[in-house]
């Protein structure tokens, strides 16, 4: 639970201090002249109504993506979905060993790459959001993994 809680609040303040515009935002921004500053400057119940009026009935994108983006309206960096599939994948690989339970292991693996493309796919993350959110998932998890042999939970 450390492993998670602590990607979280990493992630947390990460896109606070970075305030990276999600890749639809900046797409909004080019297509329908919006400022992307000026878009998160409003209030999440703002920056969702600006998506809705835009795409209400849009022939251009599906109602369940503009639903999803009212829904998303937050900063992108670093991505929070990917940092918590990740994290849990490679813990499962520390912890489970893949030999020993490959297919709760790889079920894991293939659960966190869909989440990873579909952050990608869905417009809400560039690639480096996903890499950075994969670096500091591995980093998370060497500690965990370091603490978890130190008090003999894993075998050496």
């Amino acid at each position: 639970m450390s492993a998670i809680l602590s990607g979280q609040i990493i992630k947390s303040f990460l896109k606070s201090q970075t305030a990276e515009s999600r890749p639809y935002v900046l797409w909004m921004a080019q297509e329908y002249n919006i400022n992307d500053q000026q878009f998160y400057s409003k209030s999440r119940s703002e920056r969702k109504e600006i998506i809705h009026q835009l795409f209400n009935n849009s022939s251009t994108i599906p109602s369940w993506l503009s639903s999803h983006w009212q829904n998303e309206t937050g900063y992108a960096f670093p991505s929070g979905h990917t940092l918590l599939a990740v994290t849990w994948a490679l813990l499962a690989l520390i912890l489970l060993k893949f030999r020993q339970h490959y297919v709760i292991v790889s079920s894991i693996i293939i659960w966190s790459i869909l989440i990873e493309l579909s952050r990608l796919l869905l417009g809400m993350h560039s690639p480096i959001d996903l890499i950075t959110s994969i670096l500091i998932a591995w980093i998370i998890s060497l500690i965990c993994y370091f603490y978890a042999r130190k008090w003999h939970i894993v075998d050496k």
